[in-house]
């Protein structure tokens, strides 16, 4: 998990947007800090300047723009969004897509080719098949997930020249891996194209920072250690230097089942909410599995997209080797892999 080190002094209201609260910190190296929530998830942008009430309102009026278009074109759970529709068409149904969610795919598609295709979002038939199963203290048949593995597959949607199609019916995606590290990236363009320079920006735990602090020094943040929020624990302190940092981790959504669940005995499984598009399975929970990933790259996007999928590999050896290989391709970009019995490998290009 992700904290930042900052500290912020006096509360300014505005009537037109409630569901902001605006904290400045005054003087010459006064911030003005924006929060709330949205799509039931914290966020906090941090401007390094103190602003007058009119940029306030105008970067409210942003953020909330922002924030309906990530709604409206991303968002899986709301049932009128763009990616909804796509979930929703039968096969064959060539569908013509927004400029917005084309750079979404585009995003998309290189993680999955990096990847070598364990970073899959068509994997959404098997998580709400699994998921319905797990709350009920109990694994899918294996007929069931034989069932769904026809519609899996990245390569079962095409999208050319702006159009839309896929091979079947109940193929749909889940962009979960990816669509947050991009809406902080639009946040922060829009900042930046409104003439703003300095600038901090988290969302559920994703970060952006660009320019520095009004103090002249980089953005901080750290990776705090498993149940520890000390920063005097933590993995790593960093400093962003027109960066973004994605974290993925084991930690945000699981269950637990016995592994005989009709005799109420038996072993002990934890799965969490990340899938395998591959072995059609949840990942487990184990002491030596890998529980976080958090990468730093100079997009948030792309950051977040690596952080899964190195959470997709099948252990520590080959996540390490897949990264160092990363690394190769994109040398400004760094990996910290945490287990549970805390043997943190940090690899990156110094």
């Amino acid at each position: 998990m992700i904290r930042f080190l900052l500290f912020l002094i006096m509360a300014v209201s505005c009537q037109n947007h409630p569901e902001v609260h605006v904290v400045q910190k005054l003087g010459p190296t006064g911030t003005t800090d924006f929060s709330g929530e949205a799509m039931t998830m914290h966020y906090k942008i941090i401007v390094g300047a103190v602003l007058n009430q009119d940029e306030i309102h105008a970067i409210k009026d942003l953020i909330a723009a922002t924030f309906n278009e990530v709604d409206q074109v991303y968002n899986k759970w709301n049932l009128n969004s763009e990616v909804s529709h796509l979930n929703r068409i039968k096969s064959g149904i060539k569908v013509q897509i927004s400029p917005e969610l084309q750079r979404l795919f585009n995003e998309t598609q290189l993680i999955v080719e990096l990847s070598e295709g364990r970073f899959d979002p068509t994997i959404e038939p098997l998580q709400r098949l699994w998921k319905i199963n797990l709350q009920e203290g109990r694994t899918p048949s294996q007929e069931e997930i034989e069932a769904i593995a026809p519609v899996i597959g990245w390569d079962k949607i095409h999208v050319v020249e702006g159009v839309f199609s896929k091979d079947h019916d109940k193929t749909e995606l889940d962009f979960g891996g990816i669509a947050k590290g991009l809406a902080i990236d639009l946040l922060v363009e829009r900042f930046q194209q409104k003439g703003y320079r300095d600038l901090f920006v988290e969302w559920g735990g994703e970060i952006r920072a660009i320019g520095v602090h009004p103090e002249q020094r980089p953005w901080t943040v750290y990776i705090s250690r498993f149940g520890d929020d000390d920063p005097e624990h933590a993995i790593d302190t960093l400093f962003l230097n027109n960066q973004a940092i994605a974290t993925s981790g084991d930690y945000l959504q699981n269950w637990s089942i016995s592994s005989s669940p009709e005799e109420n005995r038996g072993k002990i499984i934890t799965y969490f909410h990340i899938f395998d598009s591959e072995t059609l399975h949840p990942l487990k929970i184990s002491s030596t599995s890998i529980a976080s990933v958090s990468v730093v790259a100079e997009n948030c996007a792309f950051a977040d997209g690596l952080a899964t999928a190195v959470m997709l590999c099948p252990d520590h050896a080959s996540a390490e080797a897949w990264v160092r290989g990363i690394i190769v391709l994109y040398p400004n970009v760094s990996f910290w892999i945490a287990s549970r019995n805390q043997v943190i490998n940090i690899l990156n290009k110094q």
